[in-house]
């Protein structure tokens, strides 16, 4: 078997996912802090009231971040110009959202997110244009190939977010508000780490010539990847806005902690995810490669899923005692109806990537919208007679069925089986051994 540069794309996957569970400690001490100083009903209204900017986001970024990774990772275009192209849509889509946020606070917050202070909006929505900036820098070092910058960045935000919740907990301020001005000033900070790294390697970027259609491109590249995206953050949040919706903010601040906790399995198949659009980008001429990486990363990626989410399930009731309290005991059953949803899902995630690498996101948007309507339609069926428990089991049908139509695409462009790419094999903990050891 030819080479396979597995020995990086593990190091730099090793790499990220020791980020992403350093951040993902931190976020689970901030969570603990938020839920058991400010109680279900605050948690419920500080989680809704976030999601409000990141919908915003979700379908306003035009997929600029994807199209950054893609180009830059192929080598179709410079950090200069897809840095000069980003700033020029930021500006554009930043003030247009900022708009449209405002007027859906000013005439449909009671209707969109009942039972949320209306206050808790207003601030969140400054969170909208920093956050989309910030999206579209980082991408720049995930295209780059720059992992190393690209953790140390995405750490800044929730360390100055931590620090800032606990001094907020210690002076005895109870404003739920406060807690989304501390998670703001971490996103600021991440920007001018951001921007202080970017300075270095735009200085040096004069390898590639300047591409004068970058901005169509990207925006044709984009707009697909963020159809594609928006359908994913629905089908993702659909069950907490059902939840808050059909039950109320308590209960979604219960639910949302079974959602936190679950969601940590994901870390490796985002870690992967990460590393593995670039490079399989910069394979685009070399399809014998991509199509021997792809299976071997998604079913070791299951397979450590699985062990992970068995360890979860068992240890879901005192684990969740102990950090959260009593009080939200109620969330071990929705984690566990979670569970199945969560590892196929980290499938899924592996596959888009390959579909994604091969210039055809719009793939992974035809999938999308049928796995939307079956996650929507089960939790609106599901969550009235059987509460968190339904809105859990509806989205794991939504995701199981989600990595099923993945993977009859991914079959069809490279004619793999589909055993290939779910089963781990007696062969593969030898041959990672042997890739890494070279």
């Amino acid at each position: 078997m030819s080479d396979l540069g597995l020995k990086a794309l593990v190091k730099n996957t090793a790499t990220t996912l020791g980020r992403q569970l350093i951040a993902g400690i931190i976020q689970l001490v901030t969570a603990v802090i938020i839920a058991r100083v400010f109680g279900p009903e605050g948690n419920g209204q500080f989680t809704v009231a976030l999601l409000f900017p990141m919908v915003l986001i979700t379908f306003l970024n035009l997929g600029i971040g994807s199209a950054n990774v893609y180009h830059i990772g192929s080598g179709k275009v410079s950090l200069s110009t897809a840095l000069r192209t980003s700033i020029r849509l930021w500006l554009i889509l930043g003030v247009t959202g900022t708009v449209i946020g405002a007027l859906s606070i000013y005439f449909g917050a009671v209707r969109l997110f009942p039972g949320v202070d209306v206050s808790l909006l207003w601030w969140s929505l400054a969170v909208f244009p920093v956050t989309l900036g910030q999206n579209y820098l980082i991408s720049m070092f995930q295209g780059l190939q720059l992992f190393r910058e690209f953790n140390y960045v995405l750490l800044v935000q929730p360390v100055v977010t931590l620090m800032l919740v606990v001094v907020i907990t210690v002076t005895g301020i109870a404003d739920v508000g406060y807690l989304i001005v501390a998670y703001l000033v971490g996103l600021v900070m991440a920007i001018l780490v951001s921007i202080y790294f970017l300075a270095y390697f735009e200085n040096a970027d004069n390898v590639i010539p300047d591409n004068a259609d970058y901005f169509s491109s990207a925006i044709n590249y984009g707009y697909k990847s963020n159809l594609s995206n928006i359908l994913a953050y629905v089908n993702y949040k659909a069950d907490i806005f059902l939840v808050n919706f059909l039950i109320g903010t308590s209960a979604a601040g219960i639910y949302i902690i079974a959602v936190q906790l679950v969601e940590r399995l994901w870390m490796l198949s985002q870690s992967v995810s990460i590393i593995l659009l670039p490079r399989l980008s910069q394979l685009n001429s070399d399809e014998t490669k991509r199509r021997q990486i792809t299976p071997i990363i998604c079913r070791w990626v299951i397979a450590l899923t699985l062990l992970g989410s068995i360890v979860l399930g068992v240890l879901s009731s005192p684990l969740i005692g102990l950090l959260f309290g009593e009080a939200y005991l109620e969330a071990v059953e929705p984690l566990l109806f979670l569970l199945p949803g969560i590892l196929a899902g980290s499938g899924t995630k592996i596959l888009a990537n390959d579909i994604a690498a091969r210039g055809r996101p719009e793939l992974n948007m035809y999938t999308a919208w049928i796995v939307v309507i079956v996650n929507i339609a089960g939790n609106m069926i599901l969550i009235p007679p059987y509460g968190l428990a339904g809105a859990a089991a509806a989205t794991s049908i939504a995701y199981v069925l989600n990595l099923l139509l993945k993977m009859l695409i991914y079959s069809y462009f490279t004619g793999n089986k589909w055993g290939d790419s779910l089963f781990i094999k007696y062969g593969d903990v030898r041959l990672m051994l042997m890739k890494i050891s070279k």
